[in-house]
Order: C-alpha cells, then sequence, then structure tokens
C-alpha cells in the first residue's frame, strides 16, 4: 500500500497525521488512516480517483470544498487531505496534543492490512511532535491545542471525554476548564456526531464514570435537559440525587454486567447480543426512568409514577429522533424503556407459563435485551459487593412466596433477580420457542365460516399461546379447541 501512495503523492510531501500515530504508540488496534498532501484540491480529486482504482476500493468525498476525501477498506477509514497553508499550520489546527503528530509517508516502514485494521511501522525518531503530543501520550493526558479548540468544533468537548474513556487517559485540568467554559456549544454539533461520540464512549468499559463526568462537567444535560428533573426528584427514596443517582447506579450495573454476563446470567450467550447493542442497551439505561420526574405523584402517602414507561418512550424516541440514530435503534431502545417494568410486575407472584409466553410474544426479539435492562435496573438496589456475593444466589430457582414480598431490601432484590434467570433460561431453552400456529388464518376463518379481521388474530394468538403450554399438539386438537372460543363470533 505505501508504493501505491508514493507513486501517486509522491513520498516526501505525503504526512501520516493523527490518531494512527498514536495508536501505534500506545499498541492500540488502528482503525483509520488520516494522509495530508501537498496539493490542490483539484489535483487531489484526481489523484484519490486514481488511487481508488489501483486500490479497488470505494470512495467519496466527505469535505469537497475544503479537499477532504475519503476511502473506504470495510469498516477501515483511509482519509486524504490537502495541506492548506503548512505542515505545522494543519497540526496546530487539530484538536488535543496526542493527536497532533505527523511522520512522512518516506519514513513509514510499511502500510498494510491484517486482520481487521491496518498495520503500520516506523522509527519514534522520525515522529514531528507539533505540541509535545508524545509527552503527553506517555503521560496519559488529553490536552486541548488552544483555547478556541473547541469554540471552532464543539464536537471535540464530547471527543475528549471519548479519547479518556476509551485510552483511560486523564482531561488536563485547563482543558476541562475550557470543556466547561464552552459546554452549551455542545448542541450546535449536527445530532449524528453527537451520537456517534456518545455510543463511543458508552461502548467503554467504565461508561458511567464517564457520563457522570459529563453531568459535572455541565454538558449531559445539554444533551439531555430532562435528565436534569431527576436530581431533585424522589430524593426521599434514592437519597441526594434523587433518580439520577438511580439512572447512575444502572448504568453502573450495566458496565459491571458486560465485563463478566455469563456470571450473572449463564444463557447470556444465547443472547447473541450485538455490540451496537450494548452501546443501546446503555443509552437505555441512562434514558429509562427519565420521565419519573414528569409523572410523580403522591399516592396514598407513597411518591408513585405512574406510566412513566410509556412517556418515557416516547421522551426516548424524540432523543433519539433528534440524534438521527436509526429506526431499528430507536425501536429497540424504546420498546425496552416502555416495557422495563414488565418482569418486576409478575415477579411479585408465581411465574405460570401464560405469563412467561405473553412476554415472549409482546416482546419478541427484544426479549433478551429487556432481561438485561430489567437485571441492571433491580440490581442497583442492592451493592456491587452484595450483587457480587449474591452471584450462586440469584442463579438458581426463584424462592417460593409465603406472603408478599417487601416492598423493598435484599429479598424482593433476590426474588427479582431469579425470576429474571429464569424467564432467560425459559428464552433459551428449545422446548419454550414460540409455536408456529397449527392454524393460519384462513383455516379459521374456514372453520369457522368468519370473515377477516381482528377476531382472527385474537384467535391465532390464543392458539399459540395454548401450544406453549403443550395443551394442544396436533391440527386436530387445534381445529377442536377454535370450535370452543367464545369472542364474539
Amino acid at each position: 500500500m505505501k508504493k501505491t501512495f508514493k507513486t501517486i503523492f509522491g513520498e516526501n510531501s505525503t504526512y501520516l497525521v493523527g490518531g494512527a500515530i498514536r495508536d501505534f504508540l500506545i499498541k492500540r488496534p488502528i482503525k483509520d488512516l488520516d494522509f495530508i498532501v501537498d496539493l490542490k484540491k483539484k489535483e487531489l480529486e484526481k489523484a484519490i480517483a486514481e488511487l481508488s482504482n489501483k486500490l479497488k476500493l470505494p470512495y467519496f468525498p466527505l469535505d469537497k470544498e475544503r479537499g477532504i476525501w475519503r476511502i473506504s477498506y470495510g469498516d477501515l477509514n483511509i482519509d486524504i487531505s490537502v495541506i492548506e497553508k503548512n505542515l505545522y499550520a494543519d497540526l496546530n489546527s487539530r484538536d488535543f496534543t496526542i493527536n497532533s503528530l505527523a511522520v512522512k509517508l518516506k519514513d513509514l516502514a510499511y502500510i498494510k492490512v491484517e486482520s481487521d485494521s491496518f498495520k503500520i511501522n516506523l522509527n519514534k525518531k522520525n515522529i514531528i511532535d507539533a505540541n509535545k503530543g508524545l509527552a503527553d501520550l506517555k503521560k496519559k493526558i488529553i490536552r486541548a491545542n488552544n483555547k478556541l479548540v473547541f469554540a471552532q468544533d464543539p464536537i471535540r468537548i464530547l471527543r475528549a471525554y471519548r479519547f479518556a474513556a476509551t485510552l483511560n487517559f486523564k482531561i488536563e485540568n485547563n482543558t476541562l476548564k475550557e470543556i466547561k467554559k464552552n459546554a452549551t456549544l455542545i448542541n450546535k454539533s449536527a445530532g449524528e456526531r453527537i451520537k456517534d461520540e456518545l455510543l463511543k464512549i458508552l461502548y467503554a468499559e467504565e461508561s458511567a464514570k464517564y457520563i457522570k463526568a459529563l453531568k459535572e462537567a455541565n454538558i449531559l444535560f445539554e444533551i439531555f435537559p430532562d435528565l436534569k428533573y431527576q436530581e431533585k426528584c424522589a430524593e426521599v427514596y434514592y437519597g441526594k440525587g434523587g433518580v439520577l443517582k438511580h439512572t447512575f447506579l444502572v448504568l453502573e450495573r450495566m458496565d459491571l454486567f458486560f465485563r463478566m454476563p455469563e456470571k450473572f446470567i449463564p444463557s447470556f450467550k444465547k443472547f447473541k447480543i450485538k455490540e451496537e447493542e450494548i452501546k443501546i442497551l446503555k443509552l437505555s439505561a441512562i434514558l429509562h426512568d427519565i420521565a419519573k420526574p414528569h409523572t410523580a405523584k403522591p399516592i396514598n402517602g407513597r411518591l408513585r409514577f405512574f406510566g412513566h414507561e410509556e412517556y418515557g418512550a416516547k421522551i426516548t424516541y424524540n432523543i433519539m429522533k433528534n440524534l438521527k440514530f436509526s429506526n431499528k435503534e430507536i425501536k429497540l431502545a424504546t420498546k425496552i424503556i416502555s416495557q422495563h417494568l414488565r418482569i418486576g410486575n409478575i415477579s411479585h407472584c408465581e411465574i405460570t407459563k401464560k405469563a412467561i409466553f405473553k412476554i415472549f410474544s409482546d416482546i419478541a426479539e427484544f426479549t433478551p435485551h429487556l432481561i438485561i435492562l430489567s437485571f441492571c435496573d433491580n440490581a442497583s438496589y442492592i451493592s456491587e459487593k452484595k450483587l457480587l456475593a449474591s452471584i450462586k444466589e440469584i442463579k438458581k430457582k426463584p424462592f417460593k412466596i409465603k406472603k408478599k414480598l417487601p416492598r423493598t431490601g435484599f429479598i424482593k432484590t433476590l426474588r427479582f433477580l431469579q425470576v429474571l434467570n429464569y424467564i432467560s433460561r425459559q428464552y433459551v431453552s428449545p422446548k419454550n420457542t414460540m409455536p408456529n400456529p397449527l392454524l393460519n388464518g384462513n383455516e379459521i376463518m374456514e372453520t369457522l365460516g368468519i370473515k377477516p379481521g381482528t377476531k382472527v388474530g385474537e384467535i391465532i394468538s390464543r392458539l399459540k399461546l395454548m401450544q406453549f403450554q403443550n395443551k394442544i399438539e396436533t391440527k386436530k386438537q387445534a381445529i377442536n379447541y377454535i370450535k370452543t372460543l367464545k369472542i364474539g363470533l
């Protein structure tokens, strides 16, 4: 690949800059290559087309006016742009010192792709370090290049936390002051850019730590204004910090869960949760109780939040739509937020196959995601130490309720977590796969002499429930069963 670049761009006026050098030095996978070249914008466009042709990879403009192009290599990207003034001006215009590094193409030993990342090799002595980025890299510090960094591009506010979260670095104090000073600018960034940076933070192992840091820097409420109302809501239940304190605890439990999922839910591997879904689950943890302040009402001496799940799903829909999430991502988050009390509600009584069927039927493919959100929501009511000490207990069959569960405390939480594990086992069991109805709509209409309508759908649901409970196993039994139904035929 280096030879191709050399042929098209020349090796003395072409530089690899930024993150690839940083990641090479700290031994992280390199997912993106960023080159700057000494060409005019029109010349670059022709050169990019030639490079694309030789590499047999697609290309497109990121910013044609500024002369920035991208070549896609599957999930990897090669960005190429023109040097507008000179090398040092370009490096100084970048966000952080650790990204203000460059090396000439001629000083790269090689560039290649292996597995799912780029591989490069270079001698550290050949690195051009514009702003003492190598020293900050060694100290694990995120430092802004100058005071105008965040005003020039407010998305860098979130990017600072993303680097801190993914690299396990610390944001330098003066940089932090500038972030707080410019916090209100964050919503000037495009919704999809905010979304992308936020999801990268959420995928970090300790995402709760950095989401709390966003709150301390006055950024979290800029992105999610409704969360601010949680801070003073229901302090009588949750203590200082109110519902927001609970929200952070749920996210902390989700961080813990995804570090060791099978310890808490042994059937987790069969859930087949994707990387992108983990990010949406963590976002759902942040937003699951967003409507509690809006629905809080004292009833019979208790503060209640009736309907906060459905209302929270509506608020979440609007937030995610504004941030340009996909319809699929929005559907996942809103579905499990609107139903996040569902499993807890049935944990107060004996768990029947009918109740389990109803959950599997209503929640469908989002059942595993609901189980995880519910698990972390309920686990937030006990300490991390107590949760870890109770791992064996929460995997046991749900204990029998003699009278009724207490309103709060470990016993209630234990029962809820046992039920969640029990339902997860039922979900992955081949015996409990949601059945296809033994009769289709046409057969039902012909048997009962009815016309198309909602009644046919209701009959199919009842038929599937009987099959799920193993009460009906043959077509003949199904025909005899539907003939006994009285649903206003």
